[in-house]
């Protein structure tokens, strides 16, 4: 679907390029594998992960505006129970900007990511499983109308997160920096989930023991490691740096460095949520005339946290003070 928009969004711009000054389309496709030797170690559940993004910009004058879609699915598989909470999302993102001079650019931008919804039909809590799996010890349903949706599911959630921010973009004539950026976004996060398990009152059954273990416990526990209902927010500083350090014909080499300073608000941590992040990207440029092609690697230090806002929870926050890493490759064309 994705590419059928790319080649959509080539014939639009080429019908208005009459009135601007310059139009430019990217595509980019990054990939991670834990089977991928050179990449840093990711956390066991990961499995590999592909986002792709298209990107659209028109230069009017000193005006430019810029329009994003993109796409991450995220394959996890874990060990317990529901083993499979692979993450599919899409994001739509825009700016809109003025150039100060041919080198400063100030603009604004937003964006909406929005997940699919996830659906599990077994859940594992303290080595206790209920649901309506093969491994489950017992089933869990209710005669409530409200959970018909879930059918032979224990749970279902959803997620938006929602990006408003302000930037500052400069570009240099050096040898050493070819450009940097300051940003300042605020995030809201929404997450919903509906389950029969928060409905369970009967002291017969939260007096159950499993190997040693309360069922009420381990649902009290469980329950909070969901994602919270309660809408929560960040504030996040991203500093970034792109180098240039050899150039020979049409071959550039070159790194870029991104540097995310992140504040919760309203935020109910289970443990300790770092509060900043690092990706470092190296990579080659081949060029000619107005086409551009470029092979990159990333690596994160805390994961995707301040990258990929739907991908942190209560339910996921544990991966977040481990690294990651991808590689990608992005097309990008001047009309």
């Amino acid at each position: 679907m994705i590419y059928l928009k790319l080649i959509l969004s080539i014939l639009l711009l080429i019908s208005v390029k009459i009135s601007s000054s310059e139009i430019t389309i990217e595509f980019d496709r990054k990939y991670m594998s834990k089977d991928l030797p050179f990449l840093p170690n990711v956390p066991t559940a990961f499995k590999k992960n592909t986002t792709e993004e298209l990107d659209a910009g028109l230069v009017f004058k000193k005006i430019k505006a810029n329009f994003s879609k993109n796409q991450i699915s995220l394959n996890l598989n874990r060990s317990s129970e529901p083993k499979d909470v692979s993450l599919f999302a899409k994001k739509n993102i825009f700016s809109l900007g003025y150039f100060l001079t041919d080198e400063d650019y100030i603009y604004l931008l937003s964006s909406k990511q929005e997940a699919d919804t996830q659906r599990f039909n077994c859940y594992e809590f303290n080595s206790i499983t209920l649901g309506f799996c093969d491994a489950a010890e017992f089933q869990i349903s209710s005669s409530n109308p409200k959970y018909d949706s879930l059918g032979n599911n224990i749970i279902k959630i959803s997620g938006i997160t929602q990006n408003i921010g302000i930037g500052y973009f400069k570009s240099y004539n050096s040898f050493w920096i070819k450009s940097s950026s300051l940003e300042f976004i605020k995030t809201s996060y929404s997450y919903d989930w509906i389950s029969p398990l928060e409905d369970i009152k009967s002291p017969f059954l939260l007096n159950l023991s499993f190997d040693g273990i309360l069922l009420g416990d381990a649902l009290s526990d469980a329950l909070t490691r969901l994602p919270q209902r309660e809408e929560w927010y960040s504030s996040q500083l991203n500093l970034s740096i792109e180098q240039k350090f050899f150039s020979i014909y049409n071959f550039n080499i070159f790194t870029e460095y991104d540097l995310v300073i992140i504040d919760f608000k309203k935020y109910l941590a289970y443990k300790k949520v770092p509060d900043f992040n690092f990706r470092f990207r190296a990579g080659i440029e081949l060029y000619h005339k107005n086409i551009t092609l470029s092979f990159y690697g990333d690596a994160y230090l805390n994961n995707l946290i301040g990258f990929e806002p739907i991908t942190f929870n209560q339910r996921t926050e544990n991966y977040f003070d481990q690294p990651y890493g991808e590689l990608g490759i992005k097309f990008k064309f001047i009309l």
